[in-house]
């Protein structure tokens, strides 16, 4: 019997295969889990991390409302992780690059060059 069937009590044989889209949203959390992974990881290549962050909020957001289009909660927590993931990759982008602009000036100011 294939993969996508099963048979019930009066011995029917019923296909899942009704929605081609169910599976969809599990790539899309997937893809978001692993750009914001990428993004949070890769933080020192500065345009590398912005786009992969940016990715994973966009698939994230994507995933999370196909799911409720669709009902089918397939890949729901890989995409909120991808969504934490690629917002703290911003986050901690940004405190970098306050950072080095802040060690910038305090270099001016004491002529430390």
């Amino acid at each position: 019997m294939d993969n996508n069937n099963f048979q019930d009590n009066n011995n029917n044989v019923t296909s899942n295969n009704n929605n081609p889209d169910v599976g969809k949203q599990k790539g899309f959390g997937i893809a978001s889990m692993v750009c914001g992974i990428v993004g949070l990881v890769g933080i020192c290549i500065p345009y590398l991390n912005y786009i992969l962050a940016i990715l994973a909020i966009v698939f994230g957001i994507v995933t999370l409302s196909e799911m409720k289009k669709t009902n089918d909660k397939t890949g729901k927590g890989m995409a909120i992780a991808g969504l934490v993931l690629g917002g703290i990759s911003i986050l901690f982008s940004i405190l970098a690059i306050v950072g080095f602009i802040g060690l910038m000036g305090l270099s001016e100011i004491e002529g430390l060059y």
